[in-house]
């Protein structure tokens, strides 16, 4: 798969699919697809020192893979997840805080969230307005994408 003003993720096509190995690192699938997602990715693997994730695009993991984990690609292209060590599968918002809850002082944030409903209420809200208008947010943003429609 190639799309022309990918760059850097054209290259992320060409390497041969993944296959999941529980136990080392949990796994956070983003669309590949999208500038905001991939920013995203990029600065989650600048954050995660401790190598606890495997970021990859969904696009790389053959669908039969992640079906293992009760999702879909079209799972995938809706909402972050994230497949622990253990196989647990976190998604969107939540996805976001399993991430963050390895990383102190972000910790201490997710914590609050949870003590705190509405604030976690707040966050899932606002990540699924960000999730259903992603594509449009980053060609507002300027970002490079192939911007497919879904």
């Amino acid at each position: 798969m190639s799309c022309a003003g990918c760059g850097l993720r054209r290259a992320m096509w060409m390497e041969p699919p993944k296959m999941i190995e529980l136990g080392k690192r949990a796994y956070m699938l983003f669309d590949g697809d999208c500038g905001i997602c991939t920013w995203s990715a990029d600065l989650v693997m600048r954050m995660d020192v401790k190598r606890h994730f495997y970021v990859e695009p969904y696009q790389r993991m053959p669908e039969p893979e992640i079906q293992r984990f009760g999702i879909s690609h079209a799972d995938c292209a809706r909402r972050l997840q994230v497949i622990t060590r253990r196989g647990t599968v976190h998604s969107g918002a939540f996805a976001v805080n399993y991430f963050f809850v390895h990383y102190f002082p972000w910790k201490l944030l997710v914590v609050l969230l949870y003590v705190v409903p509405p604030l976690l209420l707040l966050e899932m809200i606002t990540y699924e307005l960000v999730a259903r208008n992603r594509m449009r947010l980053s060609r507002w943003l300027g970002m490079k994408a192939c911007l497919v429609q879904k």
